[in-house]
């Protein structure tokens, strides 16, 4: 008997990996004021929450979270994959699967930033988000490709509420 619950708790111990420890990741974690300013000029304020979930290896970034009838609402996953020894960022949004996308990117040498590539049918992609460590603030640069030209498509800054 001692046997089995011996077995059975290695079984569920190796079925827990263990929670993703990640000081950079950990500044996204709060409720945060965002001001979006589009490429073609336009300003859209907008709120993120961010949390660690399922079990501690991702962190969830709800855009538009707690807003009434947000324009725009998007569910983000962003965590590190060791073997490939980079950031892995999942998006989905009110555009849904067809618009949805997977992106890749490495922490820059200053471990404050991470640029985001993704690649679709519509072209590619880049999400450059940059923690700002003396005002506890976030930058994201969305940048996409239209005609081999890269043009930014929306510039952020997050403010803690």
């Amino acid at each position: 008997m001692a046997l089995l619950l011996f077995l059975g708790a290695a079984v569920l111990a190796a079925a827990h990996p263990p929670s993703l420890k990640d000081p950079f990741l950990d500044n996204f974690v709060g409720d945060w004021s965002v001001a979006r300013k589009m490429g073609n000029g336009r300003t859209i304020e907008s709120t993120v929450r961010g949390e660690w979930v399922l079990k501690h290896q991702f962190i969830q970034l709800h855009c538009g979270a707690g807003g009434q009838a947000p324009e725009y609402e998007a569910l983000v996953l962003i965590g590190f994959d060791e073997g490939a020894k980079s950031y892995v960022c999942h998006w989905i949004d009110v555009f849904g699967g067809h618009y949805s996308g997977v992106g890749r990117g490495k922490l820059d040498p200053n471990l404050l930033g991470v640029e985001f590539e993704f690649d679709s049918k519509e072209g590619s992609l880049m999400n450059k988000f940059v923690f700002d460590p003396e005002t506890k603030s976030w930058a994201s640069l969305i940048r996409q490709e239209e005609n081999g030209q890269w043009k930014t498509f929306a510039e952020e800054k997050w403010t803690k509420k």
